[in-house]
């Protein structure tokens, strides 16, 4: 839709999309598993940060994408537009946590209450980890990248701001249930 939107169209070579997608995320978790395995005894023994290496290596492509998105002189968002995606994405957002909430705690849905609470956190939760990489394969040489990557730049904050908001009205709800 986006990109109807900005007036071009584009083909979409599936088998370089799909080659690319493979090598740049299937190819390093097969490795990273295999590699586990024979280094997970040393692992355990020294227990590397990977918490804060995770969160710096996240930090670290967010920050880039957004120089790379901000810093491009095509972008052409007026600060309108950039407001309009901002209350759009935070409503789509809440409207799929609500979604996943009314249909998770169903009678005959069989969930939990601690189920249902997942449920509305993972099932709606995407990351610019693999969002940024895939736009970038599959948009690669498209003039408006940057502003095609601008509603995954808002969706994400937007997720973490509005779950951590959440957190205690959903906590509550489910201490109730749970008693």
């Amino acid at each position: 839709i986006l990109v109807l939107q900005l007036g071009s169209s584009s083909s979409v070579p599936f088998t370089s999309i799909f080659s690319q997608l493979f090598m740049t995320v299937v190819v390093p978790l097969i490795i990273g598993q295999i590699v586990r395995r024979y280094i997970k005894d040393w692992l355990e023994r020294k227990k590397p940060p990977f918490g804060a290496i995770s969160s710096s290596v996240l930090l670290m492509i967010i920050y880039t994408t957004f120089c790379d998105t901000f810093s491009n002189p095509n972008i052409d968002l007026d600060k309108f537009s950039l407001i309009l995606v901002l209350f759009i994405i935070f409503s789509i957002q809440l409207s799929f946590m609500l979604l996943t909430f009314i249909f998770s705690t169903r009678n005959n849905s069989g969930f939990t209450p601690a189920d249902t609470v997942a449920i509305i956190f993972c099932s709606t939760h995407k990351s610019l980890t693999l969002g940024i990489p895939m736009l970038k394969i599959v948009f690669a040489g498209h003039d408006h990248l940057s502003l095609i990557s601008v509603p995954l730049l808002i969706y994400h904050p937007v997720q973490i701001l509005l779950g951590s908001v959440l957190v205690p009205t959903i906590k509550s709800w489910m201490v109730s249930r749970q008693k």
